[in-house]
C-alpha cells in the first residue's frame, strides 16, 4: 500500500477555497490573520490530495478529537496528519485502514537552548546516537520530528513522551500505546520531515503543490529500501519478545 505527503511553500496569494465547505471558511474567520491563512491553506491542500487520489471534488467533514487531532468524520475515508514550518504547510494521506502522523520542521529554526531542553528529555540511546553524528543540531531535531510523527500518529501529543523510545542506531522504536508502527524521516537543505505510518505502508510518495492546481512528483520512497539516503532514518517497531529488554 501506499501512502502520499505533500507540501505547499505559501505566497502571498490567498488559498483557493472553492474545494471546502462554506461552514469551515466561515468559522476560520474567528483566527487571526496567519493562523487563518494557514489553516485553510492545509485543509485546501487536503481538499486537493484527496482530489487527486480519491476523485473527491469537496473536503469531506472533518471532526476534532479530544486530544485535538482532526480527523475526517466518515470512519470509511482515510486518515491524515498536517504540519507547519515556517511558511510551509505539509499533509500525510495514509492507505485504507492505516494510520498517519506527519512533522516538519526548519532545520536550525531552534535555539541552542531550546535544543539543549529537548535534549533533557531524551533517552540515553538517543543522546548516544546525536553525539555520534557529524551534525548533532540537525541530529537532534531529526530525533525530535520522528518523535512528533509518531505522537501526532497515536494521538497522545506531549502526553505520550516518555511512553515512547527511539533505537536510531539500530533503526528500532518502542511505543507502549501502539505496537506496530514505522517512521521515516529525511533532512533536506532546510527543512527535516518525518511521516509516521503503520507497517502495512510500503511506498510514500512525495508531492509538491504551487497553489494552481499544479503537482510536481518529488520522489517514491520504497519503505523497504535498504539505501533510502545518507541523511535518511527509517525506524520500525521492535518485535514484541524484544520490548521488555529495551524498557
Amino acid at each position: 500500500m501506499a501512502s502520499h505527503f505533500a507540501r505547499w511553500t505559501l505566497v502571498q496569494t490567498k488559498a483557493q477555497v472553492h474545494r471546502l465547505p462554506l461552514k469551515l471558511v466561515e468559522l476560520s474567520t474567528s483566527l487571526t490573520e496567519r493562523r487563518r491563512r494557514r489553516y485553510l491553506a492545509a485543509r485546501t491542500l487536503l481538499a486537493e490530495m484527496m482530489l487527486r487520489i480519491y476523485g473527491i471534488p469537496q473536503l469531506p467533514e472533518i471532526a476534532i478529537s479530544s486530544s485535538g487531532r482532526p480527523y475526517f468524520a466518515n470512519p470509511a475515508l482515510p486518515d491524515f496528519s498536517i504540519s507547519y514550518a515556517g511558511n510551509m504547510v505539509g499533509v500525510l494521506i495514509a492507505e485504507e485502514g492505516c494510520r498517519a502522523g506527519l512533522d516538519m520542521e526548519i532545520v536550525r529554526a531552534h535555539s541552542r537552548q531550546t535544543l539543549e531542553q529537548h535534549l533533557q528529555t531524551f533517552s540515553s540511546g538517543e543522546k548516544a546516537w546525536i553525539n555520534a553524528q557529524n551534525d548533532a543540531s540537525e541530529a537532534c531535531a531529526q530525533i525530535w520530528t520522528i518523535r512528533q510523527s509518531i505522537l501526532k500518529m497515536t494521538g497522545e501529543g506531549s502526553s505520550g513522551f516518555d511512553a515512547l523510545r527511539l533505537h536510531p542506531a539500530s533503526g528500532r522504536l518502542r511505543s507502549s500505546t501502539l505496537a506496530d508502527i514505522q517512521a521515516i524521516c529525511d533532512v533536506e537543505a532546510l527543512m527535516v520531515w518525518s511521516c509516521a505510518l503503520s507497517p502495512g505502508t510500503d511506498r510514500l510518495h512525495l508531492w509538491e503543490y504551487d497553489g494552481n492546481e499544479e503537482w510536481t512528483s518529488l520522489q517514491s520512497i520504497n519503505a523497504y529500501s535498504l539505501n533510502m539516503g545518507s541523511r535518511a532514518l527509517r525506524l520500525t517497531s521492535l518485535p514484541a519478545e524484544k520490548q521488555h529488554y529495551y524498557s
